[in-house]
């Protein structure tokens, strides 16, 4: 307690002694609410106005100059009048210090009001109610002393930084509709440049479609536009490679087609001629070219068929001895001796048509193979084929009319092993043929 007791004067001493630039500027009212001094500046950065009927303090009571955080003091003849001071309604939060004196022993509490303080008092109008952050009411044994608001503004209230912040901003949105002009125009830019690309690309395909080769492609750098471009390069290069296919394929169902068809017209024309005799002998090798052509043509029309986009595998369980019984009925005696069958499981699952048909065309691949014996395992899921013989290499066997080794390409249509690759296809399986050791193994598994 100061030995000139409390007053406003001691109070605005302290308040001066420990001010810091966090606050804008402080009124010290009266308990009637009137404004007794005010320290700092109004938000255009002119000093606080006080009531002339404020409280006169010598600065000499100052231990720092007040002008150090709140500029100048405003002297009381420079008081504006007490009609420049106009009453609104304060809303801010409110702290209370109460200070006790008993017998010299002090004690001190400050609280906080559970709602923010509504009232009327009278403030210059540059001062808006809302630049009030809050205020603290001193009280000393009971009896109110002063009240202290706390003026805060943000760096918009303040005349310098305002003028800094607003230098700032104009740029700044000046700098808006000039940005949204350059993007409208590299937009456009960008647009174009799209355009002229996917007018190649749709030129490029449109040449592709029309069985054109080697279509130059539009130059670019982006990169989502270089993985389309890479694309189509490779659409390119597999149509021209099927195209080449195609007629390979086209060349051997005509030499495979014509070499039945060419040996019974010498045959008939012999006969006809009288250079064969005209017994059964004869018909008897009629009838056996005759059969080598309906089953290459059987052959030809079941791998058209197998690739059909709507082709598909019924999926059924079937016993597995009947399923060995009819595969092995197509077969002379002789090459059914031949055929060792290990099956370790007594039903299949699959369509068992088409499961057939691939254990045939294996089968007859590997006993065309050699003279040997060929064994055939049957799993879950799986068969395998295995014969003694040597696998040519570097030869595609699934690829109609590949040439690979004697017993798994020549003496048939050629198509025997794409057949079994497209069966596999249809059981969402594979077909795999490799050698181990001296034996030539053939694996399907779906």
């Amino acid at each position: 307690m100061p030995s000139s007791g409390w007053s406003i004067a001691n109070i605005a001493q302290v308040l001066v002694n420990s001010a810091d630039d966090r606050v804008s500027g402080l009124y010290l009212r009266n308990p009637d609410g009137s404004v007794a001094i005010a320290f700092g500046k109004t938000r255009r950065g002119n000093v606080l106005s006080q009531n002339p009927m404020g409280f006169k303090f010598p600065p000499e009571m100052f231990v720092h100059d007040p002008s150090e955080y709140f500029g100048q003091l405003v002297p009381t003849n420079q008081m504006v009048d007490k009609d420049g001071f106009v009453s609104v309604k304060q809303q801010s939060e409110v702290y209370s210090l109460k200070i006790i004196n008993h017998d010299g022993q002090v004690s001190t509490m400050k609280t906080k009001q559970k709602k923010q303080k509504t009232e009327t008092i009278l403030l210059p109008s540059e001062v808006k109610s809302n630049d009030i952050a809050g205020s603290l009411n001193v009280i000393y044994n009971n009896q109110s002393i002063c009240t202290i608001d706390v003026l805060t503004y943000t760096p918009f209230t303040y005349k310098n930084t305002s003028r800094l912040l607003y230098g700032l901003l104009g740029p700044f949105l000046w700098s808006i509709p000039l940005a949204f002009l350059i993007a409208l125009v590299m937009a456009a830019s960008i647009s174009k440049t799209g355009e002229k690309y996917t007018r190649g690309i749709e030129d490029a395909l449109e040449r592709l479609s029309k069985g054109e080769n080697g279509v130059s492609l539009p130059t670019t750098k982006i990169d989502e536009q270089l993985v389309i471009n890479k694309s189509i390069a490779q659409l390119d290069e597999t149509l021209q490679k099927n195209r080449v296919s195609q007629q390979v394929w086209l060349r051997s169902i005509s030499h495979d087609l014509n070499t039945p068809v060419t040996s019974m017209k010498l045959m008939l024309d012999g006969i006809a001629d009288g250079v064969f005799p005209l017994n059964e002998k004869s018909f008897a090798l009629v009838k056996k070219e005759n059969d080598e052509l309906s089953d290459r043509i059987a052959s030809v029309v079941l791998y058209a068929n197998l690739q059909n986009p709507d082709a598909s595998a019924t999926i059924r369980n079937f016993d597995c001895a009947e399923f060995i019984e009819a595969t092995m009925e197509r077969f002379p005696v002789l090459q059914k001796g031949r055929v060792i069958v290990h099956p370790s499981i007594s039903s299949m699952q699959g369509d068992a048509t088409l499961l057939q048909q691939a254990a045939y065309a294996l089968l007859d691949n590997a006993l065309k193979a050699g003279k040997g014996n060929v064994t055939w395992e049957l799993g879950e899921n799986t068969m395998s084929f295995s014969n003694v013989g040597t696998l040519a290499e570097g030869v595609d066997f699934f690829e109609p009319w590949a040439r690979g080794d004697q017993g798994r390409s020549t003496g048939g249509s050629g198509l025997g092993l794409p057949i079994v690759f497209q069966i596999m296809r249809l059981h969402g399986g594979q077909a795999t043929i490799k050698q181990s050791g001296e034996l030539v193994v053939a694996t399907l598994i779906w």
